[in-house]
């Protein structure tokens, strides 16, 4: 039966909008971490959050998300999580975090970043290095360890290793030995490396309805990682009012609440 336009207008309305909640239960969580961490980067804040020992949040949510555990507590936060995950699944949502494209997901997210600055391999007398140089670009190179001859160099605007092996003088300049050392070594400098939480090969982890592969402390920062990309999409307007990805923003609410009130 259709509804007469008033009642849908009442219908409407009397949906809830988890975007206010969210940002708000978000702000309460990151004054929290702000003060307990004691530092002045959002990413040294975040990590002490997640891994520090002194971190209320994983001395009390990490219990919550272990196999044996059937409180109250520890059953609201895992279906919260197994209900962001089952509507990220209907979607591809994709972010672009300082130009970078990346998944909004537990299947794909980055739970430790590095921090590239100037990482160097010698292998069979040559050197490959890898450094971050003036403007933030990074400066890929092989060099001869004897004499200093440079075989290969490149600097690319951000971490990029497809377009790198695909340059001719990758294959031109380096022998085949060469550019598989080379390979192995940028691939390892990855300062956003990926992994999937749901089928990744880890111990298995009871959430609600979902199997993950993972221990519960990469659960915990993985979750806290993809409710900041989610924060950061929403506040700098990389967020379309699409329902199904606004959906995704009732249970990253209920996610929040329930860290904050696991510390009270």
């Amino acid at each position: 039966m259709t509804l007469p336009p008033h009642a849908q207008e009442w219908l409407e309305r009397a949906e809830i909008d988890y975007i206010g909640p969210f940002v708000k239960a978000w702000a309460a969580f990151n004054a929290w971490y702000r003060h307990a961490s004691g530092q002045t980067q959002e990413r040294s804040m975040l990590n002490f959050a997640i891994r520090d020992n002194n971190s209320r949040l994983r001395r009390r949510v990490l219990p919550l998300l272990q196999d044996n555990n059937t409180t109250a507590d520890a059953e609201r936060l895992k279906q919260a999580i197994c209900d962001l995950q089952l509507q990220l699944d209907e979607i591809h949502w994709e972010v672009r975090p300082k130009g970078r494209v990346e998944r909004v997901s537990l299947r794909e997210v980055c739970i430790a970043p590095k921090h590239l600055q100037n990482e160097h391999m010698d292998r069979s007398g040559q050197r490959y290095r890898a450094q971050k140089i003036i403007g933030g670009h990074i400066e890929v190179s092989v060099a001869t360890i004897n004499n200093g001859n440079v075989k290969f160099q490149h600097i690319q605007q951000q971490y990029d290793p497809p377009l790198l092996y695909g340059l001719p003088d990758f294959t031109n300049n380096l022998s085949v030995p060469q550019q598989d050392r080379l390979r192995n070594f940028y691939d390892g400098c990855n300062p956003r490396p990926m992994v999937d939480l749901v089928q990744g090969g880890g111990p298995q982890l009871q959430v609600s309805t979902m199997h993950f592969q993972c221990t519960n402390e990469d659960l915990l920062a993985g979750i806290v990682e993809t409710l900041y990309a989610m924060r950061n999409a929403l506040l700098h307007g990389e967020v379309d009012p699409d329902e199904q990805v606004l959906a995704c923003f009732e249970p990253a609410y209920k996610i929040v609440t329930c860290f904050l009130r696991s510390m009270t």
